[in-house]
């Protein structure tokens, strides 16, 4: 007689349903530190470094008259600072155009007063809310296009901070590439919550297909520093063709490639930084999850697997414990240094950010999480006092 024991039965399916998950594990592991090291190799080709600056001295006698359009609501905590690096460049613009989008705050009153000192600045006061179907920071470009007449145009988020080498370094890029250019500053903190920005900042630079892998043409370009011809501007249609997006950054370069105007992505390291939302962690939250998950299904199939394999290694990393305990803990150790690896060329953050990468990557998960809640569901999200709508 055969006596079958149910335990033994139970004990052995479940032994083999390990051995199963082991190597399942070890995959997703392996494919997410070799993506981790093809993301940095290819960032590394990517700084715009001052040192490889080719002298623009004179913008001007070269055939470059430079228009700066800044795009600015409610932002009187920065629009100081900015005017103020912009009037430090050792390649002068030509003008500098601040398109007060309908603010409520001391915004304008701030530009006003550089003006009484500098008359290369502009101040376009936009009274009243975009209209319907835009967006708008995609209205207060244009805006700004429509008051300009360089040849050149650099659209510069409020809250970044140009080095004074940034516009040449911008202009020598754009006379060794051509096309669009556009840079990822380096993320500047003054408080621990900023920190928590990390695992969205190294998705938007590195696994969005923006600086030359999988595809050598990029799906998109960089939000915070555009430059571009006009003639390239006016070819493609501009913010008016891309008027009703929140990804407007996204949409402009993919209009460009379209079009078969090469776009060039670069990280800003020393040459141009900025601090994203310095107004405390709730304006961080809202921020990050008004547009993340329409981001992360904007840059095409092929960019979304492999992001998605390379972020699930991460999560993998601190999810799963029932391993030899050498292993756990060199993987672990082998992930700090991925992250750390991965983080410094793009903010200032602090080795203890490697070492509690587990909390950064959980935080990202929560809001992407809300933002899918909210772009999907309620299909409407609320930003710098404005209700933005999906379709």
């Amino acid at each position: 007689m055969i006596i079958i024991n149910i335990k033994d039965v139970k004990k052995k399916g479940e032994n083999g349903l390990r051995f199963l998950d082991i190597p399942l594990h070890l995959l997703v592991i392996g494919f997410s530190v070799f993506i981790s090291f093809i993301y940095f190799f290819f960032s590394k080709r990517r700084y715009l470094d001052a040192e490889e600056i080719k002298s623009v001295e004179n913008s001007q006698e070269n055939g470059f008259s430079i228009s700066v359009i800044i795009p600015a609501r409610n932002e009187e905590s920065n629009i100081g600072k900015i005017l103020s690096l912009l009037n430090l460049q050792t390649v002068k613009p030509y003008e500098v155009i601040v398109v007060d989008d309908n603010s409520i705050d001391r915004t304008a009153k701030i530009v006003k007063a550089f003006q009484n000192d500098n008359e290369s600045i502009k101040l376009i006061s936009l009274k009243e809310e975009p209209p319907e179907g835009w967006v708008g920071k995609s209205w207060a470009i244009w805006n700004g296009y429509k008051h300009s007449s360089g040849n050149i145009l650099i659209f510069m988020d409020a809250d970044v901070e140009p080095g004074e080498k940034t516009l040449e370094a911008l202009v020598s890029n754009y006379r060794r590439y051509g096309g669009l250019i556009s840079v990822w500053p380096y993320q500047r903190f003054e408080k621990f919550y900023e920190h928590l920005n990390l695992v969205f900042n190294l998705v938007v630079t590195y696994a969005g297909n923006m600086l030359g892998f999988p595809s050598e043409k990029p799906v998109g370009a960089f939000g915070p520093v555009i430059l571009t011809s006009r003639k390239d501007y006016e070819k493609t249609g501009g913010h008016v063709t891309i008027k009703d997006s929140v990804l407007e950054d996204i949409k402009l370069g993919k209009l460009y490639v379209e079009s078969g105007i090469r776009v060039t992505n670069l990280l800003g390291k020393s040459v141009v930084k900025f601090r994203m939302y310095p107004n405390g962690f709730r304006q961080l939250f809202d921020g990050f999850s008004k547009n993340m998950s329409s981001g992360a299904i904007s840059n095409g199939l092929l960019n979304f697997l492999i992001a998605l394999i390379w972020l699930s290694g991460f999560y993998s990393s601190f999810a799963s414990f029932n391993m030899p305990l050498g292993y756990v803990v060199l993987r672990y150790a082998g992930f700090t240094i991925i992250v750390y690896l991965l983080s410094k060329p793009i903010g200032d953050y602090k080795w203890y950010d490697a070492i509690i990468y587990p909390l950064h990557f959980i935080f990202f998960a929560v809001v992407f999480l809300y933002s899918l809640y909210k772009t999907t569901i309620l299909k409407k999200v609320t930003w710098r006092g404005r209700e933005i709508k999906f379709k």
